[in-house]
């Protein structure tokens, strides 16, 4: 089947990927935005569903609140004496495992090890029973960010077994940001396929060893050279059944997030080259039937809260009362859109598209309800005390121990009676605008274009919420339906 780079647009940041019999699994990061871990589903290597997430909520009282650039960080999938395994650090929080018969269904959480600074671990079940974990470190936590361990792991993967060793330097080859480490055994050879020199300007590593502690040799194995595709790395290996061998890593794209492609492996002398010739491939066949799949977007609530939504912390049941169809959003208290764990959003799957809103709306004071694009800075338009407003959200990090500097600006108004609205954010080339409607009127657009902005380590995220702004819970809005549809216009009536 042939395909085209990136195969999904949206913001699959660190994958992992394997396969179980004909089935393809892939994972990705999700930081504060919950439930955690998004499980896809392949037949084919390109079309892809979602059928869940491993983590559907962060064990820790910090994530009833959003924690940007907290949370889920680079997890690795395996699969292993029939389950599945998720293996994760929260960088504060330290190693977890999530576990599963089912990829689709529920996922037992374990606490590995209490432990600040570790970073993208995965394991290697080997074929004499041990296993063992590589993982990275976060220089934000410890310091370190260009080497790697190598523990031994209980045979179920369950436990830490030593205190590690050493097993590649990054300043021995000139290396910076070595992190998401991959471990394989293939023909009785060991393998840590890994990221080096950032997330943009980055490159992908293979270190191969006889020994599962190395020494590791070193090559480089996919780079950007003449393409187009900045920082090709950060992924996982998968071989098709069928005699190919395949690499998924991201493209970070700024706003639009970290956005998967999907590389040719061809092992030649000992070594994995991924792409051609070493880089990245644009478009590319697999030789595997077609599997129609898609992630969806659009959502009437008939069925409760659909997969493709997460809340920007843990949820909570007094944010939100199932309609179904329609969902009925609280305004629960929150002092900016980006502090409010209640915004609840999902990942853009195409970088041009209009997304309406229609809701009805019982506000009290300090309520508002809308539609909004979170980033650094963000947007939204809500409906307010009479008043239908665009805000502009500036945020100012100032450590990792303390809250974020919010501060929100009305940026454009219009007067507005009525409790009913639709609301629609058109994105088109980075850029979003805001419309507005009554029943049957036509639209209105509200303010100026307005600049789509990354988030913290994420692409800009569209969503819904209402919150309310007066530290008490306030009224609510009833969404009957969001609707994304492709843009064919500058302004699509």
């Amino acid at each position: 089947m042939q395909y085209v780079n990136p195969i999904l647009r949206g913001d699959y940041s660190d994958p992992d990927v394997i396969r179980v019999n004909e089935d393809f699994y892939m994972i990705s990061s999700s930081f504060t935005y919950v439930p955690g871990i998004p499980v896809l589903h392949s037949k084919d290597l390109v079309h892809w569903e979602l059928i869940g997430y491993a983590a559907r909520h962060l064990p820790f009282a910090r994530y009833d609140q959003p924690a940007h650039k907290c949370g889920a960080w680079a997890p690795s999938l395996r699969y292993h004496n029939g389950l599945f395994y998720v293996y994760v650090c929260m960088p504060d929080e330290g190693l977890f495992v999530f576990t599963t018969a089912d990829p689709a269904g529920e996922w037992a959480c374990r606490h590995i090890m209490d432990v600040s600074g570790w970073i993208d671990p995965c394991p290697l079940f080997d074929d004499d029973g041990r296993a063992y974990l590589v993982h990275g470190f976060a220089a934000s936590r410890c310091g370190i960010n260009n080497i790697l361990y190598v523990h031994a792991l209980s045979p179920d993967g369950m436990e830490i077994l030593d205190r590690g060793r050493l097993v590649y330097s990054g300043a021995e080859h000139g290396d910076v940001t070595v992190e998401g480490p991959k471990f394989y055994k293939r023909n009785g050879v060991y393998w840590i396929l890994c990221p080096a020199g950032g997330v943009k300007p980055g490159y992908q590593l293979a270190l191969r060893a006889d020994s599962v502690y190395g020494p590791y040799e070193r090559r480089v194995v996919l780079r950007q050279g003449s393409t187009a595709v900045n920082g090709p790395h950060q992924g996982g290996w998968v071989d098709d059944g069928r005699g190919g061998d395949w690499f998924i890593h991201f493209q970070d794209i700024d706003a639009y997030g970290r956005v998967p492609h999907l590389q040719p492996v061809d092992w030649r002398d000992g070594w994995p080259l991924m792409g051609d010739r070493g880089e990245p491939v644009a478009v590319g066949d697999t030789g595997l039937p077609a599997w129609p799949a898609c992630i969806p977007t659009s959502d009437d609530f008939a069925a409760g809260i659909g997969l493709q939504w997460q809340w920007q912390a843990n949820p909570n049941p007094a944010w939100f009362t199932p309609l179904r169809p329609g969902l009925r959003l609280h305004a629960a208290p929150a002092d900016s859109l980006f502090h409010a764990g209640q915004f609840l959003s999902q990942l853009m799957q195409d970088y041009n598209f209009g997304m309406d809103l229609t809701l009805r709306a019982a506000l009290q004071p300090g309520d508002c309800a809308g539609i909004g694009m979170m980033g650094y800075p963000y947007h939204y338009a809500a409906l307010e005390e009479g008043h239908i407003r665009i805000v502009r959200g500036d945020v100012q990090e100032i450590n990792r121990r303390t809250r974020e500097r919010v501060v929100e600006t009305t940026v454009a108004e219009t007067g507005w009676d009525s409790t009913f609205l639709r609301l629609r954010m058109q994105v088109r080339q980075g850029m979003m605008r805001f419309f507005f409607a009554g029943a049957e009127a036509a639209w209105q657009p509200l303010g100026d274009a307005y600049p789509l902005a990354p988030g913290g380590w994420t692409g800009a995220r569209p969503g819904i919420f209402c919150l309310n702004k007066q530290a008490r819970f306030g009224g609510w809005a009833d969404v009957e339906r969001v609707e994304f549809h492709p843009i064919l216009k500058e302004i699509d009536q």
